[in-house]
């Protein structure tokens, strides 16, 4: 076998991403819905590309192409974006998760 055939591994640990919030998420196959639990050092909005991250690696893959929503330690939800790399919100100021589901919804159908 030349050196150029030659396959090499490396098998460095992969570390598991850490965060300063405390948060719980659950998902759905379209939808990520995470809680901030006020348990940690920062919220999920000061700490979110972590958390998101997180999420990425117990789910085992990315998370992009769901559609985000959030609740702060007052019960208010949010959307984030997520690209993979970058977070930004998208303020909904809604409490009725009910109503941030339509208008998930609505946005997602506004970029299709």
């Amino acid at each position: 076998m030349s050196p150029s055939q030659a396959v090499s591994l490396d098998f460095k640990p992969v570390l598991k991403p850490r965060t300063k919030a405390g948060f719980t998420y659950s998902i759905t196959p379209d939808t990520i819905s995470i809680i901030d639990t006020t348990k940690g050092r920062l919220s999920v909005a000061k700490d979110t590309e972590a958390v998101l991250r997180k999420i990425e690696y117990w789910h085992q893959g990315p998370i992009a192409g769901f559609k985000v929503m959030y609740r702060d330690e007052r019960g208010v939800w949010d959307a984030i974006r997520w690209d993979g790399r970058r977070a930004s919100f998208c303020g909904l100021g809604e409490t009725d998760v009910k109503k941030v589901m339509e208008k998930l919804r609505g946005a997602a159908q506004q970029v299709d």
